[in-house]
């Protein structure tokens, strides 16, 4: 299985750094790193021609505002892999974490993690070189206390089991996934086509490469499985972009999708004219 990881970038050079290196140093090793930029902006040019990654690939495109989901679209394009893990390029991942997505990954399934949202202060150690994310997840649950008065958010997420203990298999395997999170999941190529990719429609972040896609993959048939915490990740703090509006610009969308269970989106990886995807 040739195995192709899609990291999602707009600017941040400093978090994608982290990114990459823990990347490079997984137990299980990709085939391919797609850098899919929305944008093109001259900070990341200079940043990655510096990278010394053979099979390193960076796709951009006008920065038009938020524009992810095209983006998106155009790097499962370009893949090579028949393996696709997504992930953003704020999220440094724990070492095992493609060794968590491969063990657990089947098809017509999507393998769906979670994320530990690490607080400012363990964040800007972790830029200044103060502790590496290697470092701060061997030693998680010593640090449990100082990570809670920091404000790190759903710390349980970073606690590491391996999907191939006997106790995760027993205990933590069939737990139930409501919805995929978007900076952590990874499917086969073939599945992501079978719903022509992510809806384009969507113009804000959250929902349409999250709530939209899980709920379409789950209408042609192929259903959400966990991986929690055997493939973790670590988000780094910042401030949050987007608000209400946008949320309820999303939903308006989704809603309008599902009254006509429209499970393959016309404005995707094809873009469709008839109704395919639509309940007869």
């Amino acid at each position: 299985m040739k195995i192709t990881i899609i990291v999602s970038v707009y600017k941040n050079t400093r978090a994608l750094k982290l990114v990459l290196n823990s990347i490079i140093n997984q137990s299980v090793k990709v085939d391919e790193i797609i850098i899919s930029e929305d944008g093109n902006s001259s900070e990341m040019k200079d940043f990655l021609s510096t990278v010394k990654i053979d099979n390193l690939v960076h796709l951009t495109q006008e920065d038009l505002k938020w524009r992810k989901n095209i983006a998106l679209n155009n790097s499962i394009k370009k893949a090579s892999g028949d393996y696709l893990i997504f992930i953003d390029g704020d999220v440094v991942p724990h070492k095992k974490f493609v060794e968590g997505h491969i063990t657990c990954s089947e098809t017509k399934k999507v393998c769906c993690g979670k994320r530990s949202e690490l607080g400012e202060g363990i964040t800007k150690d972790i830029y200044d070189e103060k502790i590496s994310v290697d470092e701060l997840s061997s030693s998680y649950l010593q640090k449990a206390l100082s990570l809670f008065k920091d404000g790190t958010r759903h710390y349980e997420e970073g606690v590491y089991i391996s999907a191939k203990n006997p106790l995760y298999k027993i205990f933590l395997k069939n737990r139930h996934v409501r919805y995929i999170i978007g900076c952590n999941f990874s499917c086969y190529k073939k599945d992501m086509e079978s719903i022509n990719g992510f809806d384009e429609d969507f113009k804000y972040p959250a929902i349409g490469e999250d709530i939209d896609l899980g709920w379409r993959f789950r209408g042609l048939g192929i259903d959400l499985k966990s991986c929690r915490n055997s493939a973790n990740i670590y988000h780094l703090w910042h401030k949050k972009n987007f608000g209400s509006e946008a949320g309820e610009i999303n939903n308006k969308i989704l809603e309008k999708n599902f009254a006509v269970d429209r499970f393959v989106c016309l404005n995707g990886l094809k873009k469709l004219t008839d109704k395919k995807g639509e309940k007869e």
